[in-house]
């Protein structure tokens, strides 16, 4: 399918990362092609601009002021995470899971104490920062060739990089022990996310486990984003991720209360 060819519907946020999945699975075919190589991501986010009920689900999406790029996210988030730890855990299995890793960052705390390791954060972030500051001091200078700019008034403004707020990391065994004083991953979250309350299954061998956790993270951040579980789209977005249009809002509301 090409670009023209989707709906008129279809967000064309989600079909130009679509397009870029393809990129990546070529590039992937042509440096092996004796390899089979995934197409799953793909596959969910053409289902979710082709099939016919995610109109409904598109169009209802501005009302929440929820962006179509980030409901594509939230989609793929829910969709990603089942085959990882802690998220394939019984809740027994879970909690001695955070003991081992407790026990764990306390040991590799112990381990790196007064090591070059321990200020491998901080040392990273001082360079990373000395270059954002050449780059912001440069760019800053390099405005004053600038016709539109008054040189006079130029010179009482700071470069942005001395506005910067001062974000020095803590020691790595700080972190460590920190790590190790957690009840739960929950606060850890993941890069660049919200931290938010880890989804968690009785059953996580049973075969409907992956869709389980589908349901409940998606409408976790339903609730998250608009204070709303919104069972409609959940419903709606599940049955086309997961192919199978018989599922109604009564099972979404079961799985997910």
């Amino acid at each position: 399918m090409k670009k023209n060819e989707f709906p008129g519907w279809a967000p064309k946020s989600v079909i130009s990362e679509w397009e870029e999945k393809l990129k990546e699975i070529d590039y992937w075919n042509r440096k092996f092609p004796m390899l089979e190589h995934e197409t799953d991501e793909a596959d969910l986010l053409y289902r979710i601009l082709t099939y016919s009920e995610m109109k409904k689900v598109w169009e209802r999406l501005p009302k929440y002021d929820i962006k179509p790029a980030l409901f594509s996210s939230m989609i793929r988030c829910s969709d990603s995470f089942l085959d990882m730890k802690p998220y394939n855990l019984t809740p027994k299995d879970y909690r001695e899971w955070i003991k081992e890793v407790r026990s764990t960052a306390l040991k590799l705390r112990e381990l790196i104490k007064h090591s070059e390791y321990d200020r491998i954060f901080q040392e990273r972030y001082i360079t990373k920062r000395q270059k954002c500051m050449i780059g912001s001091a440069i760019e800053h200078s390099m405005k004053v060739l600038s016709p539109d700019v008054d040189i006079e008034e130029h010179k009482k403004v700071k470069p942005p990089y001395e506005l910067w707020p001062d974000l020095m990391p803590t020691l790595l065994t700080d972190a460590l022990l920190e790590i190790a004083n957690l009840d739960s991953d929950t606060n850890i979250g993941f890069a660049g996310m919200k931290a938010r309350n880890t989804v968690k299954l009785d059953k996580p061998n049973h075969p409907n486990a992956k869709r389980s956790f589908f349901i409940k993270s998606l409408t976790q951040m339903m609730r998250e984003h608009t204070g709303k579980p919104l069972r409609e789209i959940v419903t709606i977005t599940t049955a086309t991720v997961f192919d199978n249009p018989s599922i109604t809002e009564r099972q979404i509301i079961r799985t997910a209360p």
